[in-house]
């Protein structure tokens, strides 16, 4: 399983007199069979840090090295290689295809990622997150909770060693949050992944053994629990 360790990390937007920065020398080593929270309020850089350790774009300055290899310094083509093979991304807003049922986002996701026995992996998943007799459903159909689940067995159908989720429960009632928070917990726990979550809901905090907390860019706080 990987260690991630991001290094001196900067991330600066705009141009001129109106660039701002996003990070600032952000440090910090993520290792599997964590799972960390990034809290801090909005703007402090927390999403800037997201995207930069799931490869969705190069920093500034500083690097990644996921076992050794510096993912900043690959080439756009060999970033995105990477975050098929080795991410399972998780979002707030679900990005799910509203004409397809729960099963065929998930079969669509693997396949992309050049799976050929897409549909036993999807309904595999799908059981996972207790969704199998729903599994015929559009996604219009499903609950917000219901279509969260669905983008976890998305996220993780293709089994990542490293799992990266941005406000996976803001649009969640208790409930179905706390059911999210169990599915990431177990997910973590039976593969030794390396989970990261980026939130403000504090209900995630009695699942987490990590705390970071950033704030304009820096990481103020870092706890072990």
């Amino acid at each position: 399983m990987p260690e991630m360790v991001a290094e001196n990390l900067e991330v600066a937007y705009g141009a001129g007199a109106s660039r701002t920065p996003a990070l600032r020398g952000v440090s910090t080593t993520l290792k599997p069979g964590t799972f960390t929270l990034v809290m801090g309020p909005s703007g402090s850089g927390k999403t800037s840090l997201l995207t930069i350790l799931g490869a969705l774009a190069p920093p500034d300055g500083g690097r990644v090295l996921v076992d050794g290899t510096d993912i900043t310094a690959m080439s756009e083509r060999a970033r995105t290689e990477f975050r098929r093979k080795k991410i399972g991304f998780i979002f707030q807003s679900f990005r799910l295809m509203t004409g397809l049922t729960a099963e065929e986002n998930v079969r669509m996701s693997l396949s992309m990622r050049g799976f050929s026995d897409d549909a036993r992996l999807a309904r595999e998943a799908l059981d996972a997150v207790g969704l199998s007799q729903k599994r015929r459903l559009k996604s219009n159909e499903l609950s917000g909770g219901e279509k969260q689940r669905v983008a976890i067995a998305r996220a993780l159908a293709h089994k990542p060693p490293i799992i990266f989720a941005d406000e996976p429960t803001a649009s969640l009632d208790s409930v179905n949050g706390a059911r999210v928070s169990e599915l990431l917990s177990n997910a973590l726990s039976e593969k030794h992944r390396l989970l990261l979550v980026v939130t403000h809901d504090d209900r995630l905090l009695k699942a987490a053994n990590r705390v970071i907390r950033i704030e304009d860019g820096r990481i103020i706080e870092d706890i072990l629990r």
